[in-house]
C-alpha cells in the first residue's frame, strides 16, 4: 500500500522496491490522495492498482488501501521510501509463525533525497516490553518497517483519521499494549530524509505525538499512567530541542512568519519548562559576554550613554 500526495518523482522507486521483493505474490496498490502532480499517471504507466481520492490525509489514504486489499498481510510504504528486497519475506515468516501477533516491525536505513545512504545509528530495543519502549521513542521511523495482519488492523478501524501525522504511532501503541507486536530487528526499508517530509515539521509532530499520548493516558490502567506521562516528557525534550534549534536558525537568517509563530506557540503550550531553560541559558551567555567585554576596557575608562569617555 503506497499512499502518495505530490511525490510522483519518488513513486517509481517505491513501486520498484515493492516489485523487487523476494516473495512470489505481491499486490501493489497506490492511493493518490488528491495529488496535483503526475502521481496518477506514474502509477498507471507502471501498471499498479490505483485508487484516486480527494485530499483526505495520510491515514485516510492508508485506510483506503487497507480496505481495498485482498492479501493476508499488508505493508504501508510511504511514497518517498523504498523496501529492501527481503522485507516481505521477513514479515510473512514472523506473522505466519505467530498467529496471535497483529504486526511485526524491523529497522530502517536512512538515505538522503537522492538516495545516497546516510550513516544510521540504532538505539537498543527491549523486545520484552515494546509498549514501554514506544511511549518515549518511536523506534519504527516509518510504517514501511512494519507488516500488519490485514484482518487485525481492519478490526480496529485502521489508522485514526483525527490525528493523521501520528496515526501510525497510535496504532503501534494500541497493538503493543495488547502484546500483539513482534520486533524482529532486521533492516526492512530505506527511509528518505528530505525537507518536504512531514516529519521535518517538528512542531506538528510534537503536537500530534502528545495528542496520541494524552488519549493513551485516558485508556490505560492507573499503573501505566506515570509511564505515559514520562513518555510525554521525553517527547517534549526531543522535539522541543529541535524546535528551538530551528527557531534559532530561522531567526539568524531572518525567516520570521506564521510557521515560526506556530512553532513558538507549540513550545509555550507544551514545553514551557524547556523554553524557560533555553531562555535562561541564552540570558546567562549574554551576561557572561557582557562581563567579558567590560573587563577588556582600559583602566579608568567609564561608559556614559553608549560612549567611552576619558
Amino acid at each position: 500500500m503506497i499512499p502518495c500526495f505530490n511525490q510522483g518523482h519518488f513513486l517509481p522507486f517505491a513501486i520498484e522496491s515493492a516489485r523487487s521483493q523476494h516473495w512470489p505474490v505481491i499486490e501493489c496498490i497506490v492511493v493518490d490522495d488528491g495529488s496535483t502532480d503526475d502521481t496518477a499517471a506514474v502509477a498507471k504507466r507502471l501498471g499498479v492498482a490505483l485508487i484516486v481520492q480527494q485530499n483526505l490525509g495520510l491515514s485516510a489514504a492508508r485506510n483506503a488501501g487497507l480496505f481495498a486489499a485482498r492479501g493476508e498481510f499488508v505493508i504501508f510504504l510511504d511514497a518517498d521510501d523504498e523496501l529492501l528486497p527481503e522485507a516481505a519475506a521477513h514479515g510473512v515468516e514472523v506473522l505466519s509463525a505467530n498467529p496471535r501477533v497483529a504486526a511485526t516491525v524491523g529497522r530502517c536505513r536512512r538515505m538522503n533525497a537522492d538516495g545516497t545512504p546516510i550513516p544510521t545509528a540504532y538505539s537498543s530495543v527491549d523486545r520484552s516490553n515494546l509498549y514501554a519502549e514506544w511511549l518515549s521513542n518511536n523506534f519504527v521511523w516509518t510504517p514501511g518497517a512494519a507488516m500488519f495482519r490485514r484482518r487485525a488492523l481492519s478490526e480496529i478501524g485502521g489508522f485514526p483519521v483525527d490525528n493523521q501525522p501520528a496515526g501510525d504511532y497510535a496504532v503501534y501503541l494500541r497493538l503493543a499494549r495488547a502484546g500483539q507486536v513482534f520486533y524482529h530487528g532486521h533492516d526492512i526499508v530505506r527511509y528518505r530524509v528530505h525537507d518536504a517530509s512531514m516529519s521535518q515539521d517538528t512542531a506538528l509532530m510534537l503536537r500530534s505525538t502528545l495528542a496520541v499520548l494524552r488519549r493513551e493516558r485516558r485508556q490505560v490502567p492507573r499503573s501505566l499512567r506515570r509511564a505515559v506521562r514520562q513518555g510525554e516528557s521525553a517527547w517534549c525534550e526531543r522535539y522541543g530541542d529541535q524546535i528551538v534549534e530551528r527557531l534559532r536558525a530561522d531567526l539568524r537568517s531572518g525567516r520570521l512568519g506564521a510557521s515560526q509563530a506556530h512553532a513558538l506557540a507549540t513550545l509555550i503550550r507544551h514545553c514551557p519548562r524547556l523554553l524557560l531553560r533555553h531562555v535562561g541559558r541564552r540570558a546567562r551567555r549574554m551576561l557572561v559576554a557582557g562581563a567579558q567585554r567590560g573587563s577588556e576596557r582600559p583602566p579608568g575608562d567609564t561608559v556614559s550613554r553608549g560612549r567611552i569617555l576619558p
